[in-house]
């Protein structure tokens, strides 16, 4: 499985040069109770990595952002 770099580097989600204390999807498979909240960075790619605690995002307000009309 390949991974698209601008996808995993836009995720939101946090980029780790190391596991840490989040586990590989084969440690986990079969739980049923996880969350993709980090990625691994190789020397090949990236590997997503799971966890059973969720991740806040940052929340942007964009309510103030004014789009004007263009013409096409």
């Amino acid at each position: 499985m390949t991974n698209n770099e601008l996808e995993i580097l836009a995720s939101e989600l946090p980029i780790l040069d190391d596991k840490q204390d989040y586990k590989y999807f084969e440690e986990i498979a079969g739980i049923g109770s996880y969350y993709q909240v980090a990625w691994q960075k190789k020397l090949d790619g990236y590997i997503a990595l799971y966890g059973t605690t969720p991740i806040e995002l940052k929340n942007i307000d964009t309510s103030n952002d004014v789009f004007e009309d263009e013409e096409v």
